[in-house]
């Protein structure tokens, strides 16, 4: 017995009760149903269906006896349409005061409580988030949760929304852009994300307009529209949407006042059994809240009156009389028919008992919470929806992609956008190579890194040392490499190291001299230092702080990294040894070389090759989702999923300037914005002078702008099947791109 209880969802653990002649099972919530049912007398029972309508600019003194008014008859909840939060929730609280039995509130909300709140946050219709690709879905889901949470905070418990019509006629004058779309699939996803997103805030979400309004030419609010459509087209198109939400969990459906002929030839959707009955309730196995849409508009009024349409509405199935234009006329008309028919009064106490129902859910839980107004964190993350819906929705960024691909700049690319920690922006685009056949690019593909190795790896090493004291920054390399003693470079610190103004050589074709990785580091010691110390960009300097890493922590500078930053966060496609570890599958190939042939799966860089892989400016292999979760670890000051793995200051340290005056952009390891931002630079002219990050040979880019807490990270083989030309930096598609993002988060 158990059993078939738990699996009839009968059975909660809450309501187990006991009794001295043995063990009973009792529910708590048809406990309370039952002894709100046995307070309220037939007219009252009535009323519990009737959601009415609160009058617009309405004095204290009205409001007083508005509130007696509906909670005499015992209304089973008001539904508000304009003026300020203020306001609303001064009314919402004395409204429910006054109420015996706890009010349903309503709102229609579409795209946020601003759709009727002069002073709330609007979200962009529907249409705008019918935009988004399949794989940022969830911005829909985090619209309808702040959506949702606004309302509780409101004392709202009823959201008529979300709009799931299939917006197939462009002349439609009532439903258009508050449709997701033209797509059945397209529209079911993301009606299902904005539901589920207010349910999870305790506010039932009521899927409109039921069997689907999105084919008429005719507004339902002035006349009754007509739907011409088949019964296989209903079953296959209309209503698709609404089964996959009904499947989904939905708490509510809302029906349209629309003339289906297929269904019912002759009453409005909204007053027809055949419609909220036997296709809702029977066929598409409904168990929900089922609304009328609101039943003082034309499509009804003009063929029903009198309470006449409240009674047929209640005969053919719903369970919420919306805006019966006269409550009195509604309740008469009912209550003489239930009085004549047994089974209408029957009718009646099944429907309260489903209205007392989503009261027990929706409301009862919630009745000692304070009412207010949302506030400013709510409105920054409305904010921060649309402007992740703006990066997700930008085509401009897809089409400087595809034109670079099409310009043969780049194969394909990866591109990771993170803005207040959230992952806004994640896409892939092309192929491995240029060949059709290619596979495409994926989010575990891996790049080359190139110099974004200086900072993911190096730097991140030496920042840790200097957090040991094994290291400081003022430090000269000499003191931990012997070889350079004795030398011209004996003087030089890791703080110029790291800055590029060491008077190093910029780079040279060691690996014409030597393969070994030793005797590669000698001929960086017996090199010839520039006549002075200025800034020049030298891989030479990241070559002698990787083998610093080394000399000092007794691990290679791979093991070192991995065992400090990469292993402990998880990083499982952050390696040197993409080979060794597995990982050639999905590898993008970069140069087609005359000496090495296609590399693929091994340093693009020849001096990194010659050293085995890995050095300290370049040899890392990634992809953007994982280098960007490196930076985001920078840029909430050396945290990541609560571990700390640097200290904030010492990130401070080492992404700022330290040698200015001298007119060098470079931190400590990290490019910096240039003194006077301009196009046609390493960075987009937006990006601040406190942001910071680095390029890459292959056609990679990170950077981090803590002023807009954003990282942007981007990954491309455009050496691939040859690095000249460079068009990807001739046509700046890393900046344009970049330069798109800040614009569409401000």
């Amino acid at each position: 017995m158990l059993g078939i209880l738990v699996a009839c969802g009968v059975y909660h653990a809450e309501a187990q009760r006991f009794s001295s002649r043995g063990l009973t099972f009792r529910n708590a919530e048809s406990d309370w149903i039952d002894s709100a049912m046995s307070t309220l007398d037939l007219e009252q029972r009535i009323a519990q269906l009737m959601v009415v309508r609160v009058p617009l600019d309405m004095t204290d003194r009205q409001a007083r006896a508005f509130s007696a008014e509906m909670n005499g008859y015992r209304v089973g909840g008001v539904c508000f349409f304009a003026g300020t939060a203020d306001r609303q929730a001064a009314l919402t609280r004395r409204f429910q005061k006054d109420a015996s039995l706890p009010l349903l509130v309503c709102t229609d909300a579409e795209w946020g409580l601003g759709m009727r709140l002069k002073d709330m946050f609007s979200f962009p219709k529907n249409a705008s988030f019918g935009l988004l690709s399949p794989d940022a879905d969830s911005i829909v889901f985090r619209m309808g949760e702040e959506i949702g949470r606004q309302c509780r905070q409101l004392g709202i418990h009823v959201n008529f929304a979300p709009v799931v019509d299939i917006n197939s006629n462009p002349l439609n004058p009532v439903i258009g852009v508050r449709s997701f779309g033209t797509d059945r699939e397209r529209v079911a996803r993301l009606g299902i994300m904005y539901a589920l997103g207010l349910q999870s805030q305790g506010v039932l979400a009521t899927a409109k307009h039921f069997p689907g309004h999105g084919d008429t030419d005719k507004d339902s609010h002035l006349e009754l529209p007509v739907i011409n459509h088949s019964v296989e087209y209903i079953d296959s198109v209309d209503t698709y949407p609404f089964r996959r939400l009904i499947e989904a969990g939905v708490g509510g459906v809302m029906v349209a006042h629309l003339q289906v002929k297929a269904l019912d030839p002759q009453a409005p959707s909204s007053l027809s059994s055949a419609v909220v009955d036997r296709l809702l309730r029977q066929k598409l196995g409904f168990d929900g809240l089922v609304v009328t849409d609101g039943l003082d508009m034309k499509g009804v009024t003009n063929s029903y009156a009198d309470g006449q349409g409240e009674l047929a509405a209640l005969l053919a199935g719903n369970d919420i009389l919306l805006l019966p234009p006269d409550v009195r006329k509604a309740i008469d008309v009912i209550k003489a028919a239930a009085e004549a028919s047994d089974s209408i009064r029957t009718l009646v106490d099944l429907h309260c008992r489903r209205v007392l129902k989503a009261k027990y859910k929706y409301v009862r839980p919630y009745v000692r919470d304070d009412i207010r107004v949302p506030g400013k964190d709510n409105e920054q993350t409305c904010k921060d929806i649309v402007s992740d819906l703006r990066i997700n929705t930008d085509r401009r960024i897809d089409s400087i992609v595809h034109r670079a691909i099409a310009e043969k700049a780049m194969p394909g690319c990866q591109i990771v956008v993170m803005h207040r920690g959230r992952v806004v922006l994640d896409r892939c685009y092309g192929n491995l190579t240029y060949d059709s056949a290619a596979a495409p690019v994926t989010n575990q593909t891996l790049y080359d890194l190139a110099s974004l190795t200086k900072v993911t790896a190096t730097t991140l090493a030496v920042m840790k040392l200097v957090e040991q004291n094994k290291v400081g920054l003022n430090d000269k390399l000499s003191r931990h490499l012997p070889y350079l003693k004795g030398t011209d470079k004996e003087r030089i610190t890791l703080k110029q190291a790291l800055s590029h103004c060491a008077g190093l050589k910029a780079s040279d074709a060691l690996w014409r001299q030597s393969s070994d990785r030793d005797s590669i580091l000698l001929l960086i010691a017996n090199s010839r230092l520039n006549a002075d110390n200025s800034y020049l960009y030298s891989d030479f300097g990241f070559m002698l702080l990787g083998d610093l890493v080394e000399q000092v922590s007794g691990q290679p500078l791979d093991t070192f990294v991995a065992e400090n930053f990469y292993e402990p966060m998880g990083l499982a496609y952050t390696t040197f040894h993409p080979l060794a570890d597995n990982l050639q599958g999905n590898i993008a190939p970069t140069e087609q070389d005359s000496l090495r042939g296609l590399i693929c799966g091994t340093v693009h860089d020849p001096n990194a090759a010659a050293m085995g892989g890995v050095s300290g400016h370049a040899g890392l292999f990634s992809n953007a989702r994982e280098v960007a979760m490196l930076m985001q670890m920078l840029l909430d000051g050396g945290i990541l999923d609560g571990h700390r793995y640097l200290k904030e200051k010492t990130v401070k340290t080492f992404t700022t300037r330290h040698f200015e005056r001298q007119g060098n952009r470079r931190a400590l390891g990290f490019d910096k914005q240039l003194f006077t931002p301009a196009n046609n630079a390493q960075v987009c002219p937006q990006a601040s002078q406190n942001s910071y990050g680095h390029t890459g040979f292959t056609g990679t880019m990170l950077w981090v702008d803590p002023d807009q807490d954003l990282v942007y990270v981007f990954l491309s083989n455009r050496v691939h099947p040859s690095s000249t030309p460079n068009k990807l930096a001739q046509m700046n598609i890393r900046t344009d791109i970049q330069s798109l993002i800040y614009n569409d988060i401000r």
